[in-house]
């Protein structure tokens, strides 16, 4: 995509979601007073994900508003960068997809700004703890995803309608709508694609995951509350039920701890002594989601990066950016079946209602992604490069093998076409 259309795109977008940020908790105490001068508007929610848990509200503390210019910039910039790699104007499902993991990341890291940012936060990195007490004290628990994933919608209706009336002069004119844009990357003609460089890309882009889910195996817990007893001969329905923190407190290292709060999800391969089966095979289901769509993700960039004779540095940047957004996203995807469909068979311990459990595990999983991601897309970054110079050492020598041909022999070839 041209560079002036990408940044018309990206600076709608962007000044949308200022407008609703600094402009909606305003708009809402004026309807209040003239409907009614003591009456309250509710809180704006679609789909169960709140709107206004991450407007601004008071612009007296630093902390109150500087959030939320840091996912601004980040996500104005971000989705610039998706925008003009993608190829052409025409909208893709892909780039859709692209601009979401970026609007999550600039999410994750305004969430992960907020306690650096906070005076009287004890430590910049809260625990999963910490992030839970955040919650229960009246904080909507990932404010940030949640209105990331509302507002995403705003830069792609503005697309599609500029793909709609592309043939409109004006449209033409001044954002040359009939051009095709390129991507940060060249492809010297058609080129085959080998299933073994996908493999070492998808490898080692799972490699980071699957290793961060390992460590982060003592912060997630479902179905916390195990049966004692069943109760005595002729009473069954008693029965004497206990907290496993409060009877077994488990301790993770004091390295897991310190990290909890941007460790998700969980990979255990046992269970813990306090744990019911159905709890742990419940967090198993959760990271399997996590690492099947990372690797859906993965292997979909794997197989356009095989294809690539020549990089270029922006191409380069592109491909370490979309491994990031691809970790963002699969955590996501695994936090909605851990807020949504799990709650049905193993619940999480913490109590609320079901939009509670969504907007934690969402925040789990945009901290976990914006903090790790960077891995997933260094290990696809370093993959392409040793592929690369491997490849350039096994060409090599033939070139020296021609340049130690003696000169007669040389000439005589030349002089037969060869």
């Amino acid at each position: 995509m041209n560079r002036r259309l990408s940044m018309v795109l990206a600076a709608y977008g962007a000044w949308s979601q200022a407008t609703v940020l600094f402009f909606l908790d305003p708009m809402k105490r004026q309807v209040s007073d003239l409907v009614e001068p003591e009456a309250t508007v509710g809180e704006v929610q679609l789909l169960g994900l709140s709107l206004e848990g991450f407007a601004v509200r008071d612009l007296s503390p630093v902390q109150g508003w500087l959030p939320q210019v840091v996912f601004l910039l980040l996500s104005g910039l971000l989705s610039y960068g998706v925008l003009r790699a993608s190829a052409g104007i025409r909208p893709r499902l892909r780039t859709v997809v692209a601009l979401g993991g970026a609007s999550l990341l600039a999410a994750g890291v305004a969430m992960l700004s907020g306690p650096a940012l906070d005076p009287d936060a004890v430590t910049a990195m809260p625990t999963y703890r910490a992030w839970t007490v955040r919650a229960q004290l009246g904080e909507v628990p990932g404010a940030a995803a949640q209105f990331a994933l509302l507002t995403l919608w705003l830069p792609v209706v503005l697309w599609l309608l500029v793909w709609r009336y592309r043939d409109w002069q004006p449209l033409r004119t001044y954002l040359r709508t009939a051009e095709d844009g390129h991507g940060g990357h060249e492809k010297s003609g058609p080129s085959p694609v080998f299933s073994r460089p996908r493999r070492h890309l998808l490898s080692a882009g799972l490699i980071p995951a699957v290793l961060l889910a390992v460590a982060g195996g003592p912060v997630l817990r479902h179905i916390r509350v195990s049966h004692l007893s069943q109760g005595v001969p002729g009473s069954p329905d008693a029965s004497v039920t206990f907290d496993p923190d409060l009877w077994e407190p488990y301790r993770p290292p004091a390295t897991v701890e310190e990290w909890s709060g941007v460790l998700y999800p969980a990979l255990r391969l046992r269970p813990l002594r306090t744990e019911l089966l159905g709890g742990w095979i419940a967090t198993l289901v959760v990271c399997a989601v996590f690492l099947l769509v990372l690797a859906v993700a993965l292997r979909s960039l794997a197989r356009r990066a095989a294809e690539v004779r020549r990089w270029r540095p922006a191409g380069l940047a592109d491909l370490a950016m979309k491994g990031w957004y691809a970790t963002v996203l699969a955590a996501v995807v695994a936090a909605v079946v851990d807020g949504r469909l799990m709650r049905w068979f193993a619940p999480r311990g913490e109590s609320g209602p079901a939009a509670e459990h969504l907007g934690v595990a969402l925040g789990d999983a945009v901290r976990f992604g914006a903090a790790w991601g960077w891995a997933t897309g260094l290990a696809l970054l370093g993959t392409v490069l040793l592929m690369a110079r491997r490849t350039a050492v096994s060409v090599a020598p033939r070139a020296d093998e021609y340049e130690d041909q003696p000169v007669p022999e040389r000439e005589e070839r030349a002089a037969h076409g060869d």
